[in-house]
């Protein structure tokens, strides 16, 4: 019965990344070639498009270590990469800071998609790894 519960878990920790890692790549690619149509100063574009070849391909590697280190039991190690991949959804929210990006709508989406992933996978973190048997101390 355990492992059945721990199949299905990760599972759905398998599919929550997918969605996650699929709806990122397509938005911040698209960031990436189209940074003039998103809000915010011009003179960040240059870094903008830094921060995407660094930290997309950065953040995604710790989420798949996140599940690698859930999947082999590690949970203390899977709940902290999964919370830091996290960010990797949620931050996108951030363009709404300067405004309303000017995108087509599929493009748009993705900046919902990418912040429920984002939210799914931290609430994943927080749900799934401590029922794992995991307290504040560590392994309980």
């Amino acid at each position: 019965m355990q492992a059945e519960e721990e199949r299905r878990k990760l599972t759905l920790l398998k599919t929550i990344l997918a969605a996650g890692m699929l709806s990122t790549a397509i938005h911040y690619t698209h960031n990436f070639v189209a940074v003039n149509r998103y809000p915010g100063p011009k003179d960040l574009y240059t870094v903008t498009r830094v921060a995407i070849v660094v930290a997309w391909p950065l953040l995604t590697w710790i989420g798949l270590m996140g599940y690698r280190r859930y999947r082999e039991g590690r949970y203390r190690e899977a709940q902290v990469c999964l919370a830091v991949y996290s960010i990797t959804g949620i931050v996108t929210l951030g363009h709404f800071i300067y405004g309303n990006p000017k995108i087509p709508a599929f493009f748009y989406a993705t900046l919902f998609t990418d912040a429920l992933t984002g939210f799914a996978i931290l609430a994943f973190a927080v749900w799934a790894v401590s029922a794992s048997g995991l307290t504040a101390e560590g392994v309980g």
